[in-house]
This record gives C-alpha cells, sequence and structure tokens, in this order.
C-alpha cells in the first residue's frame, strides 16, 4: 500500500497516477478503480476524478505490477541524515512489532510534494524502511500519527480509518469566548473557489455533511480558550472551519479567520483510540506541543494539569 500527496494544483487522478507510472495502462487502471484498490480520501473514485492538494491518493496495490514494463528503481526524495534519524527516534511515543506512533510537530509535512524537501514519510522509511502511513494530519498541525510496519497491520489499519473506527481527540486553543461550554457542530462543509485560491466553507455549492463534537478544557483569560474536539466525520480542515464558523478561530490558522498575528496554527492531534484485531483496544497520546504550552503558560495555565485532568 502507498500514499500520495497530490502537487499543489488540480489534475485528473489517471494522469496524476501516469506521471508515477508511465507504464500503467488505462484499461489496467480501470479494472483497480472498479475494485477499490485506488482510493481518494479513503473514497472509491473514477479515472476522470479531479485531485489536488488537500486530497490523499491511497493505492492497495503494487501499481508497478500493472505497468507495461519493469518499473526502475524509485529515486530517493531526500537525503537523510544522522541527524535526521536521532531527531524521528526522538519524537517516538510508541513501538511495537506491529505499528510506530510519533509525536509529530508542528511545521514538518507528512508527505513529499511540490516544494517539499523534507517530511515524515522519508525520514521514517530510511529509520524503519518496513514503515508504512495509514493516515496523515496536516503540516501545521502537530500530534499522533501512526504507522504501521507489517502489510496486515496496514490494511487494518487503513481500513479502520476509511470508515471512522478511529476515534481522534484534537487540542485547540482558539480566539473568542466559547459557549455553550460543549456541544455539536453540524454545518455542512466543502471546497470552493473563492478568489483564485481553494478554500473550505460551509453550506457552499459541494458541501457535505460534517460534524464536530467540543468541549471547553479550559478559559485562558477573557480572549482566549483551550477546546477538545471529536470529528465524527473526516472532511478537510473540519475541526478548523468548524469552529471558525462558531466564532472561535483557532489561534493561527490564518486562513480560517484567526486575527492574533505572528503565531502558529494551534492544532493537536492530542489523542486516537481504536480497537486492535484480535481483542483490545489501542489509546495513543501525544503530549503538547511546545508552542502550544508556551501559549497556556503565559496566560498562567499549567499544561500538565490540563494533560492528567
Amino acid at each position: 500500500m502507498s500514499d500520495y500527496s497530490i502537487p499543489n494544483n488540480l489534475t485528473r487522478l489517471d494522469r496524476f497516477l501516469r506521471r508515477l507510472y508511465p507504464g500503467l495502462t488505462q484499461g489496467a487502471l480501470e479494472k483497480l478503480l472498479r475494485s477499490k484498490k485506488i482510493l481518494v480520501d479513503g473514497n472509491p473514485a473514477k479515472s476522470s476524478t479531479r485531485v489536488d492538494s488537500e486530497e490523499q491518493v491511497r493505492i492497495l496495490v503494487d501499481l508497478a505490477l500493472y505497468t507495461t514494463h519493469a518499473a526502475a528503481p524509485p529515486k530517493r526524495e531526500i537525503d537523510v541524515t544522522d541527524k535526521d534519524l536521532k531527531w524521528i527516534e526522538s519524537i517516538i511515543i510508541w513501538e511495537d512489532d506491529q505499528l510506530i506512533a510519533l509525536n509529530k510537530p508542528q511545521g514538518i509535512a507528512v508527505q513529499g510534494g511540490t516544494g517539499t524537501k523534507r517530511h515524515i514519510d522519508a525520514i521514517m522509511k530510511a529509520y524503519n524502511p518496513e514503515a508504512r502511513l495509514v493516515h496523515r494530519i496536516d503540516k501545521d498541525t502537530s500530534g499522533v500519527l501512526v504507522m504501521a510496519k507489517t502489510i496486515p497491520m496496514a490494511q487494518y489499519l487503513s481500513d479502520l480509518f476509511a470508515n471512522h473506527g478511529v476515534q481522534k481527540t484534537y487540542r485547540a486553543i482558539v480566539e473568542g469566548s466559547v459557549r455553550p461550554a460543549q456541544g455539536t457542530i453540524n454545518l455542512p462543509i466543502g471546497k470552493e473557489m473563492v478568489g483564485n485560491k481553494e478554500k473550505v466553507v460551509v453550506n457552499g455549492p459541494h458541501a457535505r455533511p460534517a460534524e464536530t463534537q467540543y468541549m471547553l478544557r479550559k478559559k485562558l483569560g477573557n480572549s482566549f480558550a483551550v477546546v477538545d474536539c471529536w470529528p465524527r466525520s473526516g472532511r478537510t480542515h473540519q475541526i478548523r472551519v468548524h469552529l471558525s464558523a462558531s466564532g472561535w478561530p483557532i489561534v493561527g490558522d490564518y486562513k480560517y479567520g484567526a486575527t492574533e498575528k505572528g503565531l502558529s496554527l494551534h492544532l493537536h492531534a492530542y489523542q486516537i483510540s481504536f480497537p486492535l484485531p484480535d481483542s483490545g483496544k489501542m489509546v495513543i497520546t501525544a503530549p503538547l506541543s511546545e508552542h502550544m504550552r508556551a501559549t497556556m503558560q503565559e496566560f498562567g495555565a499549567d499544561p500538565d494539569k490540563l494533560e492528567h485532568s
């Protein structure tokens, strides 16, 4: 299984895949799409489906086997240094014989793309060639990132993520006064062109149902707050758009209405939980990112007390 990010432009799915695998025939591609071996953001797609940089293409088979000529060995995307390997090891928060979980810092991409010179996937491949991505989080979001170490676990987790079998908890610091203190935001969202840029908006022509549960965890003065969120659907930028539409833009989220200048995005994938294949449940928690801890401390709040409350 492989995951790919789309370069920063809009293109047909078949054209994107043939750039990756020039020998891939249209017939083979159509057959794979019909059998749901190629997914876009976890959903079945057609060869004419238009994909962009916000979406993920997941390939559940080795496309090199479906090309008309032998595939050349893949080129190494980036030069991974010893410093990179020590760094990736330092952010591992769980590892067993089936999976690895990282506490991804804010500001580094999970996958490569146009202009991306350093990313988690390439560094992890150098650290452990068996590691496989099964989901992703945005470059500017910090927190839990899970990778599988075996093909069966990769397939199992990919199916869980695609079918909303993983419970995700995000922690955000937002602007504004959060009222009521807990509730559900149920607003349809979708990607639209706003001016000459693409943006996720509420109630647009391409909006689809989206639901986010939230709870106020702590007020920070009169103008900021710590909020936990549980997305019940998996739309692009869902939490960011839902909080902004409710009047509480995430600190540092200038795309969706933040006003405090000069700050990084304050959104953290705090915890994920999912059933294990045989029995039991896995719960992985990522300590809050340093820039979010610092913001809390500026208001006299103790991040460690919040973590354990």
